[in-house]
């Protein structure tokens, strides 16, 4: 039950959240600096503005429960994974079996959600750009990965195939 209540809270979340972050680009709330790229957003905003969002989200999390948030006691009462009575009103008069199937319709779009999030994140990385346009303008590969001392990844890995990193000698195993 607890697994249940969990992936439909993080697909519910991924939703917003990839409808927030396509959105994001052309929508900025007040008191935040317009960024076209989504994943620098969250350096151009205001500490205020953060205390506001994180306040809000911790707000809804522990009222959502009443206050019992633990696997433990979450399920006191018999309540169903993921029913808060939120939109329960759009549910009466169906039968079980559509009711069963919009429950599933959710999960699957929460699953797909919680890809599609994922997959937007890293197109931001690796265009280091925004998410629209798809391909920016004058993009050609992405930028070559690098180490903490700027040396490409390939000559990183290659240098520790053959001992030559720094990281190993040649002699770490001796020989038999």
């Amino acid at each position: 039950r607890w697994l249940r209540e969990a992936e439909l809270k993080h697909g519910r979340v991924c939703m917003v959240a990839a409808v927030g972050f396509a959105a994001q680009q052309f929508v900025t709330f007040p008191g935040f600096t317009p960024t076209p790229n989504a994943n620098e957003a969250i350096y151009s905003a205001e500490p205020a503005g953060w205390a506001a969002l994180l306040f809000l989200a911790g707000f809804i999390e522990s009222s959502s429960y009443g206050g019992k948030i633990t696997m433990l006691d979450m399920f006191e009462g018999k309540r169903d994974p993921g029913n808060f009575e939120f939109g329960s009103g759009f549910l009466k008069g169906k039968s079980d079996k559509e009711v069963y199937d919009m429950k599933l319709k959710e999960l699957n779009n929460g699953r797909l959600a919680m890809m599609a999030i994922g997959g937007m994140i890293h197109h931001n990385f690796v265009v280091q750009g925004p998410l629209f346009p798809l391909i920016p303008e004058g993009w050609t590969t992405p930028a070559a990965w690098v180490t903490p001392d700027g040396e490409p990844i390939q000559s990183f890995m290659s240098g520790f195939v053959n001992g030559t990193s720094g990281l190993i000698s040649n002699n770490t195993f001796g020989t038999a």
